[in-house]
């Protein structure tokens, strides 16, 4: 009785481990569409949650935008255009809505802009944001619809 493997068992071994390392290491290493992605989602969850936040308090919600950021501030008076001075707190959290992009990930165009009470952005035009210079953000305007 023999043991041992046979020539055409390790050949079909080393022929899926090599498929495998072709495939899986590349996605593995490179993480940056994964990221971009996965960035681009929390500033659409965000967004949508600034707008309901609005709605909900009947106060103006700022967005402010830096190039690797994004923060929620409420409007706490029921004046349309003062400043927007109490942070919005995390759902479940407490803490301010932050979002921190993962490195290497930006977001522009870098600028502010609000939804009012009936969840239109201000100024009541379409805005374009892109994450990572591939994925789109689209907010309608009349609607504040994020896409």
């Amino acid at each position: 009785m023999d043991r041992g493997y046979t020539l055409a068992e390790l050949v079909a071994v080393l022929t899926l481990a090599g498929i495998l390392a072709a495939v899986a290491m590349p996605r593995m290493i490179n993480r940056d569409a994964f990221n971009t992605r996965g960035g681009a989602a929390e500033v659409r969850a965000a967004l949508r949650y600034a707008q309901r936040v609005a709605m909900a308090k009947n106060r103006e919600v700022c967005v402010a935008i830096a190039p690797t950021s994004l923060a929620l501030n409420l409007n706490p008076t029921p004046t349309p255009g003062a400043a927007c001075t109490t942070p919005v707190s995390r759902p479940g959290a407490g803490n301010a809505y932050v979002v921190t992009l993962p490195g290497g990930v930006g977001l522009v165009p870098a600028l502010g802009f609000r939804f009012d009470a009936l969840g239109r952005p201000v100024p009541n035009t379409t805005l374009n944001l892109t994450v990572g210079g591939t994925v789109p953000i689209v907010i309608s305007r009349e609607t504040g619809r994020v896409q």
